[in-house]
């Protein structure tokens, strides 16, 4: 029969190498952020021109921006995850974006022409990109399932640290090492909360 402190540590193993990827991920991206300026280069990729052509879609002002937006991405066989906003009265702007890069659509409604331009996201963007990724409010399954992904590995970063603790705690001869650990990353975690 397996003991408590055998489970817990295959459990503990299991999950960090299940959350492997996920940590790299997160840890990679946020390292990425804080050292902004010396990773980005000074100009952003250009925006490449798809096609602009003549287009004819009514927008109301009642009507949902988001469904419009879907609309006129399906219309275009674009669809997938996207941001809309009305930059002005009678232009819409539709970012259809993924990690690897954003298709800008704008449409003008008063002149009717929709314009589709393309940028590329460089492989730092495309990290940070990942690390802000919604999933269950943009369409499609693999968004969802993106999302699900991100609620198991936030569940399983939590398992993982329980039963690091208990382990921590189950070995008495690290517990004075394990405590000035301990310590030491919630000391520094309120001190920058407290000044921050």
């Amino acid at each position: 029969m397996i003991t408590f402190d055998k489970l817990n540590r295959r459990t503990h193993l299991y999950l960090g190498l299940f959350l492997m990827p996920w940590l790299l991920m997160y840890g990679v991206s946020s390292f990425i952020i804080i050292h902004e300026k010396a990773i980005y280069k000074a100009k952003p990729p250009q925006w490449e021109p798809l096609f602009e052509k003549d287009y004819r879609r009514p927008i109301s002002e009642q009507e949902d921006l988001r469904v419009t937006a879907r609309e006129i991405l399906k219309d275009c066989d674009m669809e997938g995850a996207f941001w809309a906003n009305k930059s002005k009265p009678d232009t819409l702007e539709i970012d259809r974006f993924s990690f690897w890069g954003s298709t800008r659509l704008t449409y003008s409604i008063k002149a009717q022409k929709l314009k589709a331009e393309r940028q590329s996201a460089p492989a730092p963007e495309a990290v940070v990109r990942m690390h802000f990724r919604g999933g269950y409010g943009q369409p499609g399954f693999w968004n969802k399932f993106w999302g699900f992904l991100v609620d198991l590995a936030c569940l399983g970063i939590l398992v993982w640290t329980a039963s690091g603790l208990i382990m921590w705690w189950r070995l008495p001869r690290f517990r004075n090492w394990g405590a000035i650990a301990v310590g030491g990353g919630v000391l520094a975690f309120l001190l920058l909360i407290w000044k921050l």
